[in-house]
Formats: structure tokens, C-alpha cells, sequence
């Protein structure tokens, strides 16, 4: 996954967390349950996609940090 894509994914879990809480205030304002419960299941699947978008992040970080540590150690081992 690349930096965009990741970024992507961070704003659609933003966006599915809006709708959520819309959906969930509105379910609780007009007495709908399943409307409420719906909200409260697109924050979970917000907060997921948030979670893959940080986790894809440090995993790019960790393979950025590892390439760079092998080519410091190629070049003390000429």
C-alpha cells in the first residue's frame, strides 16, 4: 500500500465515522433502533480502517528503517 493509498483509507474511515455518528444521533433522536445500531457499526468499521491506514504506516516506516540499516551496514563492511 502506498503513502496515498494509505492516506485513502485513513480519510474513508473519517468519513464512515461522520456517517456513523450521523446515523447513530439520528437513530437515537427518531427512536430507531436499528438505525442506532447501524451508526454504531459504521464507527466500528471507521475506526478499522483507521487502524489498517496507521498499522500500513509503521509497517512502510519499519521496512524504511530496515532498508536503511542494511545499506549502513554494507557500506562499513567495505
Amino acid at each position: 500500500m502506498n503513502q496515498r493509498d494509505e492516506q485513502q483509507e485513513g480519510l474513508k474511515g473519517a468519513v464512515e465515522d461522520m456517517k456513523g455518528r450521523v446515523k447513530q444521533a439520528a437513530g437515537s433522536l427518531l427512536g430507531h433502533d436499528s438505525m442506532q445500531q447501524e451508526g454504531n457499526a459504521q464507527q466500528e468499521k471507521a475506526e478499522a480502517q483507521r487502524e489498517v491506514a496507521e498499522k500500513e504506516a509503521q509497517a512502510k516506516d519499519a521496512e524504511r528503517k530496515a532498508t536503511e540499516s542494511q545499506v549502513r551496514e554494507r557500506s562499513q563492511q567495505e
